[in-house]
């Protein structure tokens, strides 16, 4: 629940209404472009279940939103010497309780202090404008390198791994990206470590150390990064758009890197020179936030001042990149066409957000909806690709079902309706005053985002916006739509229209390469299944054709009949009119909630100690007006229980106004109380997939003005959803009408109604459920493991992938509409309701909810939940090896060391809360970055269900799996001796660390729904597990934590090594054949001690409920 407020605010901006999957395109959005590096742990979701995503449930992170409000600076300083300090305003949302100072140092760096003074975590990022595009050509992949490199140590600390130790005894972690023109470093960490953190963080600027050994040693992480990348589905679009730059363009440069170019001679003295010509102070910027005053990180700060100002003005690049008015084709694992324009710069727009519009109009009209009626597409998004100061990339990227037009001019036909769209919308927008209502209503939207924008910006985006923009509008520009261009808008219009700028592209997974250059009309290149181009650094196949003449007259001849046909946007109607929070103090009821039923609950306050909901029940009346909303505001402070509205439902409530949003959260889980079968599991999510397309059709409006929905349908049926208080009961309602499976019409938008013949809607949900399980397999191979095959040895009720995809053809319509009513018989229902809600209206809603999937002529019978089997590995040292064939040519492979703990106790819990930075951070620093056994390396405790365990993971192709499986070990004897050694100092850091981590109080609503969903969804009513686990914490020996360190991972273990191999590490590294000589190859080099897993005769634990993550 905690990224519902973030899509909700996010479906209003440049891709307001798409609808997004998580795909084959735009997962790489976020890091378009751009490399990670550093601390993978943070990065790499270990507790990311597999899905079966649907389009409209994952929300991708896209362009900031917009607008203007003003708010004046706080706090005043002397400034120190050297220093120049401007007098600036930062405009921030009027519900931010932060406070802002924006000043320049002595050497022209750019600094933005926040001070935040709920937040126990504290946080830095610096932005320097120099990328890939700034590096020498000899060299491709040295900007990412040097950002590899920084890391790695300086003058002052030269201790490999100093930076990454830090981050772990302070609770923290650390990242990076480089992009074509700028490079952004951040961290966050515990705010007791932040004045260390940031002087260690200063001179990676100030005097970085690139000392050849560690070079040496770090190049080969690149090239891991880069054989991760280059073997994913991810990458192939990035990679095609290099290779049709003009080659004289620095877009056309291999920037990852790999061995091949970074083991030149000179490496060395070329990330010296690079980083001399390319870093200087006055081309940075810098964000720091923490509770600390602003004058005390002002203090911090100061050491920045040191690093060179070589007053550098960044390299000018301008012209268009890329060659198009082309035709392209490449292989991929699913069926895509991919329309590209290449635009006129944005960046100087900031106020006017002429493409945000334009894109708000192109799917908020009727156009998504008629290509899937015409079974053209079954899934439609659209994003900006990749953007520079003057040029941008607009992309709309369309799903095929799989078995598209023969003659294989869908690509053109799907191209002729979208331009005919934009001509009708070029006439629509001729009607100025439409225009500018239209532009009004954007704004207002954007404007009440930003007012009521939850939480602080990521840190990093905040640094780079600081180097790109007016340091008054750091944290709005991204949101600012306040200047009305008609022209502008038009002129965006007509680029869309023309050809010239466009790249229509195909993936499909029938194409072949050939050595035959491919010749013949557009028509004959589309309908031809072969590729004639090949990429030996991207591992690509492709071909390209110009766009002839024929082409563009079908593409742009207008088609009077088809724009009759299309409707533009009309009024939004869920634009919020009333955003007044209420109070009890101003209700009928004058008194604090009191907890109902509380005999479930589980306080282990039997002390006192917690304040369970301190002065609960207490009258206000008593309290004049401004004390009443004194002791109101106390209460919410204090008190993190939700109230028990019904037991009999589970239906619970919080009022929650602290974070002065006035919004709603809501969720509801259908737990099934009877085994489903793979048939109904598969009904199931075909049928999550109808509901998902209903609502984002009969929706529309409010999910383009900061209303959210989150929708799974599978071994659960969960509904999560944000909207505005005001609105929020006919939001809900509108939901629950297009999940509705029975068939009550004053409820239900879905009409499916016995055919002989599938519905259209149908088959789309099964072609979109067949596309989103391939997709399951094109996952990285790190992802596989612990999303796909470690759920699948663990879990009894884990479906696998392969055997629902052989279900799919054979269910119809009455079959799925008669599985899911079977479940929904044999079900029982739990919701949470929080935010800006009183306990009449959240008793009303909470009713509402309770029916929303309900048959009312069915007595439901009271049930309990099933419980959840979790294999026992009982003193098991098992071995299992996969072959995974998909991904011809990868050379890498995935060690995934599972150590099964046990069921959840509370003393475990505070144990594993001690030992997981320091146990990742020695493992990283070990596996990664003494041994280089790959890019991806990471730790961490993980639960299945109610069981705890702990994973180290690797991803690389420097050695076998099966190697890495005793590195691991071997790291595992030695970590013991370091713990045996660690002095009371630094156990007490880890401690005190951990405690504090635990104290983080919810920094946002949508954070403190999040917590307590969790614990309401899983049957586990701990509410006050953090508070008892710091009182374990206080009481904790460093001998105890030895003692389980022992028990888990030296004397009684219970292990399975998860090891999957890729093609080319099986067929070139090995020079395996087959999967009968793999197995063979894996039977013969078993550790000792070690067995191939089994699953006969095994041995279950039964969970009676979840429990929540380390």
């Amino acid at each position: 629940m905690q990224k519902l407020r973030r899509e909700a605010i996010e479906r209003a901006k440049l891709n307001s209404a798409c609808n997004t999957i998580i795909s084959t395109l735009f997962v790489v959005l976020v890091t378009l472009l751009t490399l990670f590096i550093c601390d993978l742990s943070g990065l790499v979701q270990l507790d990311k279940p597999l899905q079966y995503v649907s389009a409209a449930n994952a929300i991708k992170d896209q362009i900031p939103e917009r607008n203007f409000i003003s708010a004046s600076q706080t706090g005043t300083l002397e400034p120190l010497q050297g220093q120049h300090i401007d007098k600036v305003n930062v405009i921030k949302p009027i519900i931010d309780h932060r406070e802002y100072r924006y000043l320049e140092l002595e050497n022209h760096l750019k600094v933005l202090l926040i001070h935040d003074s709920e937040s126990e975590m504290a946080s830095a990022a610096m932005d320097v404008k120099a990328g890939s595009w700034h590096e020498p050509n000899e060299y491709p992949g040295l900007a990412h390198f040097c950002e590899h490199m920084l890391f790695i140590g300086s003058q002052k600390y030269p201790q490999t791994g100093f930076f990454d130790d830090l981050m772990a005894k302070g609770g923290g972690s650390s990242n990076a990206y480089t992009e074509a023109q700028n490079t952004n470093y951040y961290f966050e960490i515990t705010v007791n470590h932040l004045g260390k953190a940031l002087d260690a963080f200063a001179h990676f600027f100030i005097d970085p150390l690139f000392n050849e050994d560690a070079v040496n040693k770090e190049r080969n992480a690149v090239n891991s990064e880069y054989e991760i990348d280059v073997s994913t589905e991810d990458w192939k679009v990035v990679n095609l758009f290099a290779l049709l730059a003009d080659p004289k363009h620095p877009a056309s440069r291999f920037s990852i890197g790999n061995n091949d170019v970074l083991a030149k001679e000179g490496v060395v003295e070329a990330l010296k020179k690079f980083y001399q010509d390319n870093y200087s102070s006055n081309i940075m910027s810098l964000a720091v936030s923490s509770r600390l005053s602003l004058n005390e990180m002002e203090k911090m700060v100061k050491v920045f001042s040191k690093i060179e100002n070589k007053n550098l003005i960044p390299q000018s690049i301008s012209g268009f990149p890329y060659q198009f008015g082309l035709l392209g084709k490449y292989k991929t694992e699913k069926k895509l066409v991919l329309l590209n324009w290449q635009l006129s710069g944005r960046e100087q727009f900031v106020h006017q957000k002429p493409l945000e519009l334009i894109d708000y109009l192109l799917n908020n009209g009727n156009l998504k909806d008629y290509l899937k009626e015409k079974q053209l597409v079954i899934e439609f998004e659209s994003s900006i690709f990749i953007e520079q100061n003057h040029f941008v990339n607009y992309i709309i990227e369309l799903t095929l079902p799989e078995q598209p037009l023969e003659d294989g001019n869908i690509a053109l036909e799907i191209t002729r309706i979208i331009n005919n769209y934009i001509q009708q919308l070029e006439e629509w927008l001729k009607d100025e005053k439409y225009l500018e209502e239209i532009f009004k209503e954007q704004s207002q939207i954007s404007k009440i985002n930003f007012e009521y924008m939850e939480g602080p910006q990521e840190i990093s985006n905040i640094a780079k916006n600081l180097n790109k923009y007016e340091s008054a509008e750091v944290l709005s520009s991204s949101f600012i739509m306040d200047v009305f261009d008609k022209d502008l808008i038009l002129k965006y219009i007509s680029e869309l229209k023309k050809t010239d700028n466009l790249l229509i592209l195909i993936g499909d997974d029938e194409y072949q390469y050939t050595d035959s250059t491919l010749k013949g009309n557009n028509k004959e290149f589309l309908k031809d299944k072969k590729l004639d181009k090949k990429s030996e650094i991207y591992r690509l196949e492709y071909a390209t054709q110009k766009l002839t003449k024929d082409s563009i007259k079908i593409i742009t001849q207008k088609d009077s009949k088809l724009q009759k046909i299309f409707t533009k946007p009309q009024e939004n109607l869920f634009i919020p009119d009333d955003l007044k929070l209420i109070s009890l103090c101003e209700s009928n009821q004058y008194k604090l909630p009191i907890m109902v039923h509380s005999d479930q609950l589980k306080p282990l306050d039997k002390e006192g100690k917690l304040n369970i909901l301190l002065h609960a029940g207490q009258d206000l009346q008593e309290f004049s007006e401004d004390q009443c909303k004194k002791e109101e505001n106390v209460y919410q402070k204090n008190n993190h229980f939700p109230i028990l509205l019904n037991k009999e439902n589970n239906q619970w409530w919080k009022v929650s106004t602290q974070f002065k949003l006035p919004s709603v959260y809501g969720a509801i889980s259908i737990q099934y109380t009877k085994p489903i079968t793979i048939r109904q599991f598969t009904s199931a999510r075909i049928y999550n997939f109808i509901s998902d397309e209903e609502i984002n059709k009969q929706l529309r409006q409010p999910l383009t003005t900061g209303y959210s929905v989150e929708l799974d349908i599978g071994k659960q049926i969960e509904i999560k959803a944000y909207g505005f208080s005001e609105k929020v009961r006919s939001f809900f309602n509108s939901i629950c009408g297009c999940i509705n499976p029975f068939k009550d019409k004053s409820k239900s938008f879905i009409e499916l109604e016995e055919k002989k013949e599938e519905s259209p809607d149908f088959i789309r949900a099964k072609q979109s459920l067949i596309t989103s399980i391939k997709d399951i397999f094109q996952l990285k191979l790190y992802e596989q493991s612990f999303q796909l095959y470690l759920p699948s040895i663990l879990r009894k009720d884990f479906f696998n992938p392969e055997l629902v995809l052989q279900q799919i053809p054979d269910i119809t319509e009455e079959q799925m509409l008669s599985d899911i009513k079977d479940i929904l018989q044999n079900s029982i229902q739990s919701s949470l309701l929080i935010g800006n809600i009183d306990q009449k209206n959240a008793q009303d809603l909470s009713t509402d909810l309770q029916n929303c999937i309900q048959d009312k002529e069915g007595q439901i019978e009271k049930q309990t939940r099933l419980p959840i089997s979790v294999l026992s590995l009982n003193g098991k040292n098992w071995v299992f090896a996969k072959f995974v064939e998909q991904d011809k040519g990868d050379l890498n492979g995935v060690t995934l060391n599972y150590y099964q703990i046990g069921q959840r106790n509370q003393q475990n819990y505070a144990l594993m809360k001690i030992l997981q930075p320091v146990l990742n951070s020695q493992a990283y620093n070990h596996l990664r970055t003494d041994l280089q056994l790959g890019y991806v390396v990471a730790m961490k405790f993980k639960q299945v269900s109610c069981i705890d365990g702990a994973l180290f993971l690797v991803q690389g192709n420097k050695e076998l799996p099966m190697k890495v499986n005793q590195l691991i070990e071997e790291f595992l004897v030695q970590f013991d001796e370091y713990l045996k050694t660690m002095n009371k100092k630094q156990f007490e850091h880890l401690r005190h660390s951990a405690i504090v981590e635990l104290r983080q109080k919810p920094q946002t609503l949508s954070e403190e729904a999040d917590r307590l969903w969790g614990y309401i969804s899983s049957d586990d009513y701990s509410f006050e597990e953090r508070q008892v686990t710091i009182e374990n914490l206080k009481q904790i020996s460093k001998e105890q934590i030895i003692e389980f360190y022992e028990n888990v991972f030296i004397n009684n273990r219970s292990k399975i090594s998860l090891q999957l191999y890729g093609e080319g590490m099986v067929s070139q590294t090995l020079s395996l054949k087959n999967n009968e000589e793999f197995d063979s190859y894996i039977k013969a080099n078993i550790p000792e001690g070690a067995t191939l897993f089994t699953d006969k005769e095994s041995q279950y634990y039964d969970c009676p409920n979840d429990v929540s993550s380390v």
